[in-house]
């Protein structure tokens, strides 16, 4: 497997199990503990950077073996993943797309964040996160790169 995949695998898994421990945390907790909040922000915005990083790198390597459409936003990164057949579904592909629009809102919008959507990710999407590393699993194996 491309050492720099593997590298991102290896974070996207510990910035993962942080986030696992963060959404545990009740929500009235959450909303009024500005550290656990912060923190669980912080978590998701190098976990969703991560599967940018290790998209792109996906993308880079295959375009030694066919064109690739250069994506145009972080979102597309998931799009041209799809269209590699990487990601399968459109429906996930779509809410990893949705997903790095939110990366932006951490980075660029955080004063405007709202402790009610953080925690909603944490709770209903972060599988999302633990299947897009997954996939890329099966998918380099698949390849045979190991």
């Amino acid at each position: 497997m491309d050492e720099r995949i593997k590298e991102h695998l290896k974070h996207l898994h510990r910035y993962l199990l942080l986030l696992e421990d963060a959404r545990k945390i009740p929500f009235e907790k959450f909303q009024k503990d500005l550290i656990s909040r912060g923190s669980a922000e912080r978590y998701l915005h190098l976990a969703i950077e991560s599967c940018l990083n290790i998209g792109n790198r996906l993308l880079a390597v295959s375009q030694l073996e066919k064109p690739v459409k250069p994506p145009e936003t972080y979102a597309d990164i998931f799009k041209e993943l799809y269209h590699l057949g990487v990601l399968e579904d459109w429906g996930f592909m779509e809410r990893l797309m949705q997903m790095a629009k939110f990366r932006n809102r951490l980075v660029h919008l955080y004063w405007e964040l709202d402790e009610h959507a953080v925690y909603e990710i944490l709770q209903k999407h972060l599988t999302d996160l633990h299947l897009f590393k997954q996939t890329v699993v099966d998918y380099m194996n698949h390849r045979g790169e190991n």
